[in-house]
């Protein structure tokens, strides 16, 4: 970049003081004429340490995205590579199932041994009703 900015400073350098001569060549426009890119350059160097900083042992960030899941649980797969761009609805990692599985089953008995008692009650009013048409 440097190098571009010195070759068009020299460009306008040689179109005003040498091809249009709108200016004199002696020795305080020589002196000028070197001092102003050494300034300029010296400042878009700092300007650029400050802004963009560089160096020999450069290391690549990237945004880093926490991924929490819903439940809680053991890891047992992890389909994905590492540095691979990943789409949406990919799987990410496998959670083991067989707590999920079992506490499904927990409530599903506990559900069942609830409605037991439900049904026996609405299975008793349906005979006491049927005896109350047959004995009206």
């Amino acid at each position: 970049m440097e190098i571009i900015l010195l070759l068009i400073y020299s460009f306008f350098v040689w179109l005003i003081f040498f091809k249009f001569k709108w200016l004199p060549w002696n020795i305080t426009s020589q002196v000028i004429v070197v001092t102003i890119p050494i300034v300029m350059l010296a400042m878009i160097i700092l300007f650029m340490n400050i802004v963009a900083p560089s160096s020999s042992d450069v290391r690549a960030m990237n945004y880093v995205i926490p991924i929490v899941p819903r439940v809680t649980g053991q890891v047992t797969e992890v389909p994905i590579e590492p540095n691979r761009p990943i789409k949406k609805g990919d799987v990410l990692f496998k959670i083991d199932p067989v707590p999920f599985e079992a506490a499904a089953k927990a409530a599903e008995a506990t559900l069942r041994g609830l409605e037991d008692p439900f049904r026996g009650a609405a299975g008793g009013h349906a005979q006491r009703a049927d005896a109350g048409k047959r004995g009206g």
